[in-house]
């Protein structure tokens, strides 16, 4: 998920999304958010995923299981002062 302004940035309309509602991230009701079809650029390669866009998300964005790390294999050392993060591409047919 994204906030709508990344949505602007790169061209798309929000609106013209396929719409669902957005709720827990978010405080009080739920409110509408917008899937588009886009590529990601990562490291040195791309997937391409869902997207969904909202005006009432409070921060840039959030990476999900389903559609990006389910593309990944990745791993997170935090025992230093300076965590180490580690991501690569998982080749699926």
């Amino acid at each position: 998920m994204f906030h709508a302004d990344f949505c602007k940035s790169m061209g798309m309309k929000l609106e013209s999304g396929i719409q669902s509602e957005l709720g827990g991230v978010i405080g009080g009701d739920s409110r509408p958010m917008y899937f588009h079809k886009v590529k990601i650029l990562i490291s040195s390669g791309q997937i391409q995923t869902m997207v969904g866009f909202s005006k009432f998300l409070s921060v840039a964005g959030l990476l999900g299981r389903r559609g990006f790390f389910d593309n990944f294999k990745f791993s997170l050392d935090g025992t230093s002062e300076s965590p180490a993060f580690e991501i690569e591409k998982i080749n699926r047919a």
